[in-house]
């Protein structure tokens, strides 16, 4: 329970501003009850009085305190409404139903909506009254109105307006609103005052997340209630996506691992504590954490799916693919796990096995062109020419696949030897993406087989240029120079032998296009 909620609670009691005690109870003896802890004898008296007088609005705000102090926040409120409805004067009962709304379990909308209404309406007879202003101030603030908010505190007392719950508003009210110089000097005052408190922070983070933008004023706050001992958990995991916010990843990490130590059954930690490591490119490290995190919950398929991913990373494909089945026994249908066990199958040049792991994650996401073109280059790959070309053509105008896809359909064509039309397609490619050495080289072998033999030199020079040590690039360059009877032949055969074959021909299957990463 916030401070702020503590506050309202506290003012629950009020005088009754002269109502006239009711015959058969006193109004005195009865709040004597409910101050001391006596509900069930002041519950008894305010039922015999309401049965004389039921229609006695002091009553019913008595018995409205009562069914509050029991936590009963829905038939507090009804007896509020009463109240005010019987005796639209009483501000103590509009005081107390602004509370109960402001606290109630019903839908947050409709509550703050009342609670809204009730204190405006606690203002228009007593302008003065700290905790309406502080508490519509905060209503606006929840509601997104951070300029009626600031306007509301302004409208406080200095002595309120430097409290620290009031200067917590006021900051997450400057960085709702990008007022970020302003709203860090007020995080600096807050962080400064004496009853800082964790409460003060809580309600704000809302405000404070609007956008991203505020993410140094929550280090300042959170970094002075560490520093005080008084940061929970759950607002030390709010420090720690601040620090990724600014980029301070060993800050995020090293309270991280102070969270993992305090809670050290909690695999929450690990996992985030993974994911910071890889975003510092410390793999080994990610691997460690998640490494502990699968004992802590060997049967979570994500933690088993992203260990194997970082092995992918770690160039681990055997151990990888241990772990995605082991993540895949526990969820088969995962479209995740199946498009990464097809990436790694895919990349262990077992095309035929990959296919019915793209075909699953389709099944599940069809509207997502990566499964197609995933399963067009397994198909390509097991020299399953027709279903290719199917797939890609479904990708081939979507923009985050049309280059790749109009490479693989002009390699089909030349396959098929329609030189002219794979021409089109990887003239496509190249003009979409002119960075692509291997649809370069493709087109040069194109060339090749079309007799424009310049046209082809230029295509070769270009790839080569892109990518020196590229595998398919030396292999056209060499046909070239055999059909040319280019005594260079020799030399540029002995260059493709030190050139990684391997590698090669992932590049040219575009295999980095289909691998998944798990963060």
């Amino acid at each position: 329970m916030t401070k702020f909620v503590a506050v309202l609670i506290a003012y629950g009691m009020l005088p009754l501003c002269g109502q006239t005690p009711p015959s058969g109870a006193s109004v005195d003896a009865i709040q004597e009850f409910i101050q001391a802890g006596n509900l069930p004898e002041a519950f008894r008296l305010v039922s015999d009085a309401l049965q004389l007088h039921p229609k006695d609005a002091g009553l019913l705000n008595l018995l409205g305190v009562i069914h509050a102090r029991r936590n009963q926040l829905a038939e507090a409120r009804k007896d509020f409404e009463r109240a005010v409805a019987l005796a639209p004067g009483l501000t103590p009962a509009w005081q107390n139903l602004a509370r109960s709304c402001q606290l109630s379990p019903r839908q947050q909308g409709e509550g703050s909506r009342c609670a809204t209404a009730a204190w405006q309406h606690v203002l228009a007879v007593k302008p003065d009254d700290p905790e309406a202003r502080f508490s519509l101030a905060a209503l606006y603030q929840q509601q997104g109105r951070y300029a009626d908010s600031l306007r509301e505190l302004a409208r406080l007392s200095k002595d309120e307006a430097a409290r620290p719950p009031a200067l917590a508003l006021r900051c997450g009210d400057l960085a709702a609103l990008n007022r970020l110089p302003e709203a860090s000097e007020a995080a600096r005052r807050l962080a400064s005052a004496a009853e800082f408190s964790e409460a003060d922070v809580q309600p704000i983070l809302p405000a404070l997340a609007t956008g991203g933008r505020a993410a140094t004023v929550v280090v300042t706050l959170v970094e002075a209630l560490d520093l005080r001992g008084a940061a929970s958990p759950e607002t030390l995991r709010q420090l720690v996506i601040a620090y990724e916010q600014v980029n301070r990843l060993n800050d995020a990490r090293r309270t991280l691992e102070r969270l993992a130590v305090a809670e050290p059954a909690n695999p929450r930690h690990l996992l985030e504590l993974a994911r910071i490591a890889y975003r510092m490119h410390d793999l080994e490290g990610a691997l460690g954490y998640l490494g502990h995190a699968r004992d802590l919950t060997p049967a979570d398929p994500q933690v088993h799916f992203l260990f194997g991913m970082i092995l992918v990373e770690l160039k681990l494909p055997i151990d990888a693919r241990k772990s995605v089945e082991k993540a895949l026994a526990l969820d088969p249908r995962n479209p995740d796990y199946n498009h990464a066990m097809g990436s790694i199958v895919l990349n262990a040049r077992d095309a035929a096995s990959a296919i019915p792991y793209f075909q699953t994650y389709i099944a599940a996401r069809p509207e997502d062109p990566r499964g197609h073109f995933a399963l067009g280059v397994a198909y390509f790959a097991a020299d399953d020419y027709d279903n290719c070309r199917n797939e890609m053509e479904i990708v081939s105008k979507v923009p985050k696949t049309e280059t790749g896809a109009a490479y693989f359909l002009g390699r089909i064509a030349r396959i098929n030897q329609n030189f002219d039309e794979a021409a089109l397609f990887l003239e496509r490619a190249v003009r979409q993406a002119p960075s692509f050495a291997e649809a370069y080289a493709e087109l040069a072998n194109v060339r090749m087989h079309q007799d424009r033999l310049d046209d082809a030199k230029a295509a070769i020079a270009r790839a080569l240029s892109l990518s020196p040590d590229s595998f398919q690039a030396n292999s056209t360059l060499l046909a070239m120079y055999q059909r040319a009877h280019d005594p260079r032949a020799q030399e540029q055969a002995a260059r493709l032998q030190t050139l990684d074959e391997e590698r090669g021909k992932a590049m040219e299957l575009m295999l980095r296009s289909v691998e998944v990463k798990p963060y």
